[in-house]
């Protein structure tokens, strides 16, 4: 396989980059957007508000992205209930960790399997609204 390239960040960069290495790893949920990870960091270092926001977590996220894919995003093509676009979903990439002894710990500590490819791209369901159900069946009719 051809060598995993280099991440190019700044201390700090590389130090949230960890936290929401991290993050994901314990998880349960497999994809998790840049506010729903900001969020969790902060639950868990709230004195790292005043430091950084929600914007600073997705420009980590998008230059991991860009640089050596170890964050995978799902393209969201939906809209909210204020018809803003829908969030961005990331998830771990293991295999393009360039830190392979943290991608095996990370690993072993995920409680769910790698990521499959039919995940990886985004899907909006539609549901038909059902018709007037009646409580009772006509049968339990007395």
């Amino acid at each position: 396989p051809p060598p995993i390239p280099k991440l190019v960040m700044s201390p700090e960069d590389l130090e949230i980059c960890g936290m929401i290495i991290e993050t994901m790893a314990t998880s349960r949920a497999s994809t998790h957007s840049a506010s729903s990870l900001y969020k969790s960091v902060m639950a868990n270092r709230p004195a790292l508000q005043r430091d950084w926001s929600t914007v600073v977590f997705a420009r980590v996220l998008e230059d991991a992205h860009g640089q050596n894919g170890i964050f995978g995003k799902v393209e969201s093509s939906g809209m909210d209930d204020s018809d803003r676009p829908l969030e961005a979903q990331w998830f771990y990439v293991p295999e393009r960790d360039e830190d392979q002894d943290r991608a095996a710990l990370v690993r072993s500590l995920m409680p769910r399997p790698a990521k499959r490819s039919v995940t990886k791209k985004y899907k909006q369901y539609y549901y038909r609204p059902l018709g007037k159900i009646s409580r009772w069946d006509d049968e339990d009719a007395l």
